[in-house]
């Protein structure tokens, strides 16, 4: 990464040493002479780890602010490498500076603006360097960042209703997995101890079953972790490439988030379709960006299936049709309009965002229910394991 570790010394005579990320070290200087007003003794550059640009990884709005800025330059009529110099020096600290900085360089070193992009894949996908390197060529280098910064928007807009959606299950799952905690632990065990002291026992069947619930998570600590680990650890192993083929599958067969999860990926294929066919790029490109953009493998092996047979000389409706994935609706829609495929994947983008919104708040609808009944029952059951002993020395008294 462009770092610099600089030495300088202040107005007083106090030795210090910075480290900054800057494009080159005459900028380093300028920023300590004059922000700092010391004397630069000795600048070095730091050298970056193996593999840390494509690691490097930037949130989001600040991606977006930074895309802003470097559009309205663009347009303005400044110098691509000023431009990111500007937005460079003007970015936080952390990533998305030193993302610039080094993008900046590249650029200087290279000529290229979509190929210093390339170095970022966790940043800049393969859409947006289509959509840029278009533009590139083209000459119209702010049309298409103005165009990259659009596909953004609307694909972390997607990526907010997806987690939007799994927030309220996930809340209720580890609130109840808390609470449910404390009670075992602390509540429970006195309560045990407290019946204990008084003399009873003998117990109903409820009040047994989370009582011994109670003694499995006090007594045996390691294996309750175990069982909490599994799921994190299951889910991680179904994200792998070699596993997430039959999570999709699995996922698009459960009735209450099949409609989601199918507006959710039609949404990115549509929009990535969109923003690339009107940057130029040939179909199966196009398609083929797609595929690594829909988000489930279900889909992107219909669109593999797609490309495949337009490279085969048929229809891109045709194809839609032979992949067996695709709902009817989007299979007319293309057959329809295989001459104006741009424009219907533009209205089939905006159809599928609606949608994926009123599927998303639909299957959280269905699930809300379940969950409140099965807590409803969770409490329900440690009131009565709570009470009923209460009851039963009462009428022992009486």
């Amino acid at each position: 990464m462009p770092r610099y570790r600089a030495r300088y010394v202040s107005r007083t005579g106090r030795r210090s040493s910075v480290v900054l990320d800057a494009v080159d070290a005459e900028s380093i200087c300028e920023n300590i002479e004059g922000r700092q007003r010391a004397f630069v003794i000795e600048i070095e550059r730091v050298a970056a780890g193996r593999g840390a640009l494509a690691r490097t990884r930037v949130p989001s709005a600040q991606l977006l602010a930074a895309l802003d800025a470097l559009e309205l330059m663009l347009t303005s009529g400044v110098r691509v490498n000023a431009a990111l110099r500007t937005i460079a020096d003007s970015s936080p600290g952390g990533p998305s500076r030193r993302l610039w900085t080094e993008v900046a360089r590249l650029l200087e070193e290279n000529g290229g603006f979509c190929e210093a992009l390339r170095q970022f894949p966790r940043v800049f996908n393969a859409p947006m360097l289509g959509v840029i390197a278009a533009h590139e060529m083209a000459g119209r280098l702010g049309d298409g960042v103005r165009h990259a910064r659009d596909y953004v928007a609307q694909m972390q807009e997607i990526r907010r209703e997806s987690v939007h959606a799994a927030a309220y299950p996930a809340l209720i799952c580890t609130a109840a997995l808390a609470s449910s905690l404390v009670l075992c632990l602390y509540t429970l065990p006195r309560f045990s101890k407290m019946l204990g002291d008084i003399g009873v026992t003998r117990t109903n069947r409820i009040t047994g079953f989370f009582f011994g619930l109670s003694a499995l998570v006090a007594h045996h600590p390691a294996a309750v972790a175990l069982v909490l680990s599994a799921p994190p650890a299951l889910a991680w192993a179904a994200l792998r490439p070699r596993f997430r083929p039959r999570l999709d599958r699995l996922v698009l067969r459960v009735p209450l988030v099949r409609g989601a999860v199918e507006a959710l990926c039609m949404s990115r294929i549509c929009i990535t379709y969109r923003a690339l066919s009107e940057s130029g790029i040939r179909v199966v490109e196009a398609l083929d960006c797609c595929a690594a953009a829909a988000g489930n493998a279900v889909y992107a092996a219909g669109l593999r299936r797609v490309i495949q047979s337009v490279r085969e000389n048929a229809p891109v409706g045709s194809g839609f049709e032979d992949a067996g994935v695709f709902a009817p609706e989007v299979v007319l829609a293309i057959k329809g309009g295989d001459g104006a495929l741009p424009q219907v994947f533009g209205r089939l983008a905006d159809f599928y965002r609606s949608e994926s919104r009123h599927r998303a708040a639909l299957a959280l609808r269905m699930i809300e229910p379940a969950m409140l009944v099965l807590v409803l029952a969770w409490v329900f059951g440690i009131t009565l394991a709570v009470v009923l002993p209460v009851v039963e020395v009462v009428n022992e008294i009486h």
